[in-house]
């Protein structure tokens, strides 16, 4: 066995007794080396999981040493799977269950993210914060429990509602869809359970944060959203990272389920450091007459790969929204998925790009994969991919569609702008900087996204555009 595995798992015969989520204390653990039966099942006795969810993680790990590495997309062979952290907890200290017991440096972090304690509990509704592979603060409203919705980590959700978790755990993102889906399912830990029950409607958005804060650690957060019939629900996640000289991983799952005549609005905001691999695999599947927003904003990583995806039925409607910002040396390719099985079904895709090379080469990637079956009459998609490029900004449009229903209709359409040394030029002919100019330009390139995402979405985004755009220097 490697060495430094077996001096934690000499630490964790410590307290390994211990109820994980009962216990006063998080400890700090650091599992780390080949991805091994031995540490699949170390996770799990952590957890102090049931047998049917070590039983998954077990076949998940099979799946996963079987399963190549993508032959398309971002070249990810300098990943070294044998070198990653699978499981740590940040300190040893009392698990916070309010703002005035939550540690000052994790505060600074929310305070940076722009969510005071006042934003929190009055708007936010419900907080969750993921540190590297703990969750370690929640805070709900009390009418969130009047309500019956539940809103806990997927490891909490595990243990006190195996049932609901059994049901839909794994149905929508299977172990084989792909490698990284597959080690997420060995080796998850934390991420989100939401559960909204029947006739129910949250008002306010639900919010979980999520943060590595090691280098050459991987962050395997799974979320499981389930929306029941004529329910509503909101859901922002945020992603960051500081910067460290040594890449992470960031491999997520996330399945949801959204019932007839239900309605989820999904939101991510995504600011990894430039050394994150950022590689998630996101689905949710659409009942008769249900909708679903899928709105994600992607401006951090070294390299990512993203394609939310909805399987829609009867009547259902869809849309996606992408905006991916690479900067130096930055490669993001994302896009959207859909798979339209139902009569009626009606789904957009909205891929927004923009590359920016003022040092470095930069490439934004927007994919379009679409599916209508047979059986599917009447369906209806529409997808949009536009780029704005920055000096050695690169960008590539690659659509895909598969059409088995005659009687349905689709349209895609692309257009690509470039910010050069010219227009910058007669802008600042016109009184503006140049740093001015292209901010200007970046914000107009979004401004027809606007109406169609929520209004603290855009105020987040343009609050993380602003800090990168701070950075430009000119074209040299």
């Amino acid at each position: 066995m490697d060495t430094e595995i077996s001096k934690v798992f000499e630490d964790i015969e410590v307290w390994k007794n211990k109820q994980w989520f009962e216990s006063k204390y998080i400890p700090k653990v650091l599992l780390k080396g080949k991805l091994s039966e031995e540490v699949v099942r170390k996770i799990s006795e952590i957890k102090n999981e049931p047998e049917w969810m070590l039983d998954i993680r077990l076949k998940a790990m099979e799946a996963f040493n079987k399963i190549p590495l993508p032959d398309w997309g971002p070249d990810l062979t300098e990943i070294n799977f044998d070198e990653i952290s699978y499981y740590t907890s940040p300190v040893l200290y009392p698990k916070p269950s309010t703002w005035e017991a939550l540690p000052e440096n994790f505060k600074e972090v929310y305070r940076k993210l722009g969510l005071s304690r006042e934003y929190v509990e009055k708007y936010l509704g419900g907080a969750l914060f993921q540190h590297d592979s703990a969750p370690i603060f929640r805070e709900v409203k009390k009418y969130l429990e009047e309500k019956g919705v539940i809103f806990l980590s997927l490891d909490e959700a595990v243990r006190e509602y195996p049932e609901i978790v059994k049901k839909y755990f794994g149905r929508a993102v299977s172990m084989w869809e792909n490698k990284f889906a597959a080690l997420n399912t060995a080796v998850w830990s934390g991420g989100v359970f939401i559960y909204v029950p029947e006739n129910t409607k949250v008002e306010i958005p639900l919010h979980a944060y999520f943060r590595i804060n090691m280098d050459k650690i991987g962050q395997f957060e799974r979320t499981l959203i389930v929306c029941e019939k004529n329910s509503e629900v909101t859901y922002v996640e945020g992603c960051t990272a500081p910067i460290y000289s040594l890449g992470s991983l960031h491999a997520a799952v996330v399945e949801t389920f959204v019932g007839k005549n239900a309605k989820l609005t999904y939101v991510t905001l995504q600011n990894w450091s430039k050394n994150v691999y950022n590689l998630v695999t996101k689905r949710a599947i659409g009942e008769e007459d249900s909708q679903i927003n899928w709105i994600s904003f992607e401006i951090g990583s070294k390299k990512t790969m993203l394609y939310p995806s909805l399987i829609l039925k009867d009547r259902a409607k869809g849309k996606i929204y992408t905006v991916s910002i690479p900067s130096d040396g930055q490669i993001i390719d994302s896009g959207g998925r859909l798979f339209m099985l139902g009569k009626d079904s009606k789904a957009e895709i909205v891929s927004k790009g923009i590359s920016i090379g003022l040092k470095d080469f930069s490439k934004v990637v927007n994919r379009t994969d679409v599916r209508i079956f047979e059986g599917a009459k009447n369906a209806y998609v529409k997808s949009s991919c536009e780029s704005l490029i920055i000096g050695k900004g690169f960008s590539e449009s690659i659509p895909r569609f598969i059409i088995e229903e005659k009687d349905a209709h689709y349209n895609h359409e692309a257009k690509m702008d470039i910010i050069d040394k010219e227009r910058l030029l007669y802008l600042k002919s016109k009184g503006i900087s140049e740093r001015d100019a292209i901010k200007m330009l970046v914000f107009g390139f979004l401004v027809d996204i606007e109406n169609e995402v929520p209004s603290f979405f855009m105020i987040e985004m343009r609050k993380l555009l602003e800090i990168e755009l701070e950075e430009y220097g000119g074209f040299g």
